[in-house]
């Protein structure tokens, strides 16, 4: 017997299974994303990826050593927003432990690290698929900027702007993706 998904009540166990399964996993992570409010940190971690290609990539032949250089710097600032939610958010909160507090650090920022995965995956499938890391450098970073692009207009969207604040919005966040473009070219 095939039931149509129009016919599941919803919220009803057949229903979470199907939202489970029939989504695409890159769409059950964007959802993810949204539902724990990680967005705004995994903009800022394709962000920062996106600065450390730039910079990275300006001077060196070997990827690997281009990708290593991403990776321990996302590792850095993920590590900062856990300090910065751990001791900094003492001040507010009296009430929790250190312990606790240490396990909503970790979970809380976890959209940094989230945010480097696609350049890094990017910039790797450049790589192997072979070109030069000049090459796979600045296709990752037109990928960033068109990736903070959407963000920024997709946000804008949702929130209710149309026509002109659309289309100022969605610049304001591509100028963001334009300014590391600017930092590579300064470098290179």
């Amino acid at each position: 017997m095939i039931v149509a998904l129009a016919d599941v009540p919803r919220g009803s166990k057949l229903d979470d299974v199907t939202d489970d399964v029939d989504q695409h996993p890159l769409r059950r992570a964007g959802r993810w994303l949204a539902r724990e409010r990680q967005i705004d940190e995994f903009l800022y971690g394709a962000l920062v990826s996106g600065s450390v290609f730039a910079v990275s990539s300006a001077k060196s032949e070997d990827g690997g050593s281009v990708l290593l250089a991403t990776g321990l710097v996302n590792i850095t600032y993920w590590l900062a927003h856990v300090y910065v939610d751990l001791v900094g958010g003492r001040f507010h909160d009296h009430e929790r432990s250190t312990g606790h507090r240490f396990r909503h650090a970790l979970q809380s920022s976890t959209g940094v690290l989230l945010g480097s995965v696609p350049s890094m995956v990017l910039f790797s499938a450049c790589r192997l698929f072979g070109l030069d890391v000049a090459t796979a450098a600045w296709t990752t970073l037109w990928f960033t900027v068109a990736l903070l692009g959407y963000a920024g207009g997709l946000a804008a969207h949702r929130a209710g702007a149309r026509r002109w604040p659309l289309i100022g919005e969605t610049a304001i966040a591509l100028g963001f993706g334009m300014a590391v473009i600017l930092l590579k070219i300064i470098l290179h």
